[in-house]
């Protein structure tokens, strides 16, 4: 994950409402300052997270949402500075849930969620956030992919590798993701289908160690079963 390098401006500003006379109260003039000012502040902490000052970046957009308790950017962004950063999961959440409510269906939130929640080992709250990513965009190839990794983390293979392949209907050339399925066939001792979706990854990656070092042990597998 990245810090997200775009910022609100004027589509805030252009939403207070103004009467038809073009006369407006003092409270619209404390709110335009204010959105302005939030605005500095994110643009400031972006130069922050930009040299990987993650401490810097945090004050400015922890300022920007004080100002602007809308600003859904400097929410999210402060969330990511916070997980990224920091390694504060605790303060990263509270950011985050807070950007949710403002814009519930955003595809990145709810995928750095997923991402945080797994990382956790919290799979179930992991796999709903994916889930949802899904409805919204459901041709991520990388949604399934992390998707089947929760449901790995829990225990229901089955779901693991429905999702699998349902990535590599997407993107048949998905190294990561058939790496994952030979793996797992390793682990369960099937080691023909381990065997078959590491040769299809080497077609795409023939030099790659850690998969002829996955061949090798699926074949000696079948060997050892062979001999017994």
């Amino acid at each position: 994950m990245k810090y997200q390098k775009k910022y609100i401006g004027l589509t805030q500003i252009e939403k207070l409402n103004f009467d038809k006379m073009g006369e407006h109260n003092m409270k619209d003039d404390t709110k335009i300052s204010a959105i302005k000012e939030a605005e500095k502040c994110y643009k400031k902490g972006l130069e922050y997270g930009a040299r990987g000052e993650a401490e810097g970046a945090i004050k400015n957009w922890q300022k920007a949402v004080e100002l602007d308790p809308e600003f859904f950017i400097a929410w999210y962004n402060l969330g990511n500075a916070y997980y990224i950063g920091l390694g504060d999961f605790e303060e990263a959440f509270e950011c985050w849930e807070k950007a949710l409510k403002l814009k519930p269906d955003d595809i990145d939130l709810l995928y750095n969620l997923g991402n945080a929640y797994r990382e956790l080992q919290e799979f179930e709250k992991a796999i709903e956030c994916y889930r949802k990513v899904t409805e919204l965009e459901p041709e991520d190839h990388e949604n399934w992919n992390n998707m089947a990794n929760a449901f790995f983390g829990m225990g229901e293979e089955e779901s693991a590798i429905e999702c699998w392949k349902k990535a590599l209907e997407i993107k048949p050339d998905k190294i990561e993701t058939m790496y994952n399925l030979a793996v797992y066939y390793y682990k369960v001792k099937e080691f023909d289908f381990s065997i078959e979706w590491t040769k299809k990854a080497l077609e795409i990656k023939p030099n790659s160690y850690e998969l002829k070092r996955l061949l090798e042990a699926a074949e000696e597998g079948i060997e050892r079963n062979t001999n017994q």
